[in-house]
């Protein structure tokens, strides 16, 4: 019992992929899916369950595509780098007036 190794071939500097989604799409998938299963119980209190079941579903499924598209499309950090660029201004408005500020003249 002492030699029971199962060694796990891992290749270095590889991304972790499980069915076609990067490794950090996997917790977004994860996260997204345990809220529509949530949001499914909440609804099986006012509609049939088989209904709720239905959404669910769908929702899971629609999670899962949108987020097994963005994987493909922007890779392992592509996804959070967009939303840094969506974040970023358009422009910079500038309120100075450049009048109090030191200027070096010729001495």
């Amino acid at each position: 019992m002492e030699n029971c190794h199962i060694p796990i071939k891992k290749g270095l500097q590889k991304e972790v992929y499980y069915k076609g989604l990067n490794a950090k799409y996997i917790f977004y998938c994860i996260y997204l899916g345990t809220a529509a299963i949530i949001i499914g119980l909440v609804l099986s209190v006012f509609i049939s369950m088989f209904l709720a079941m239905l959404i669910t579903g769908i929702a899971i499924v629609i999670v899962f595509l949108i987020l097994l598209f963005y994987s493909r499309t922007y890779g392992a950090n592509g996804f959070i780098k967009k939303l840094a660029d969506a974040s970023k201004p358009d422009s910079i408005k500038i309120t100075n007036d450049f009048k109090n500020l030191l200027l070096w003249e010729n001495r």
